[in-house]
């Protein structure tokens, strides 16, 4: 429990770091509501004069949309390039000499934010939702349970793949083209933008071999029940094996870069 609680700190104090800059938030909040309204829109016109399309139905999408929508908020406030800074300024350094576990701490300051900015992208999709109408609920009150625990894996899979990009800025003079590189990827394989189904086939088998999908699509799917409990309960398998398979690499991946600062008299 003493362990717990230095962590529940880290948290609680990277949470704090979003009060501080409450102008820097409420652009970031007006920019996403832009955001989702102009996707809601141009979905709105893919959908004008079709029933269903690609297996979804009108409120089905909105109910996609927005659960992609508040997915990819979770974690805004932490990625590789805050990372990269510390490196490059030295600031790793401390992380060192505390007797804390460095990937725990990241995390910590992950997940931190978390409960802000779900309430923040909920205020969001609710604004949404007077706009354009209600969303498809869930199924069933199974279906609605599996999501939540794929949303909590889709989450854990976000800071594993973010913790292991941002392992580069050890050996990278820079940071920025990594993360937008990798934000790209992710947005295209996740189905953020676009549900996978869309996809040709041999890009779904791409998508299929990647991790991206936990974090979008393997959850929408599972709030919606558009694929059968086995099929939901191996896909949501897949995201528990790639995150804590990521997860592992990442503490490999530290090791390394631990040597490589000590071998260059860091």
């Amino acid at each position: 429990m003493p362990h717990l609680r230095k962590y529940v700190s880290i948290a609680r104090a990277s949470l704090s770091v979003i009060f501080v800059y409450r102008a820097g938030f409420a652009l970031n909040m007006i920019g996403s509501v832009f955001y989702v309204v102009a996707m809601f829109y141009l979905w709105q016109t893919i959908f004008l004069g079709t029933g269903a399309l690609g297996g979804f139905t009108w409120p089905e999408m909105k109910a996609y949309l927005l659960v992609a929508f508040l997915l990819n908020s979770l974690m805004t406030w932490y990625d590789e390039w805050i990372m990269g800074q510390d490196v490059r300024e030295g600031r790793v350094a401390t992380d060192l000499a505390r007797p804390i576990d460095f990937q725990a701490k990241r995390f910590a300051d992950a997940v931190g934010p978390i409960p802000f900015e779900l309430f923040s992208a909920l205020v969001v999709g609710a604004v949404v939702v007077v706009v354009f109408g209600g969303i498809a609920l869930p199924a069933d009150p199974l279906h609605l349970a599996l999501f939540m625990v794929s949303a909590v894996l889709a989450t854990l899979l976000k800071f594993a793949i973010v913790y292991c990009v941002s392992m580069t800025a050890f050996w990278t003079t820079g940071m920025y083209g990594i993360v937008v590189a990798r934000s790209a990827i992710q947005n295209l394989f996740s189905g953020a933008l676009i549900p996978l189904v869309f996809f040709p086939g041999w890009l779904q088998g791409i998508a299929a071999a990647l991790p991206f999908q936990g974090l979008i699509s393997t959850p929408a799917l599972t709030y919606l029940g558009m694929q059968d409990l086995r099929t939901t309960v191996l896909m949501m398998s897949i995201q528990a094996v790639w995150a804590f398979g990521l997860l592992l690499l990442g503490r490999l991946l530290w090791r390394g870069a631990v040597r490589a600062v000590t071998i260059n008299g860091g």
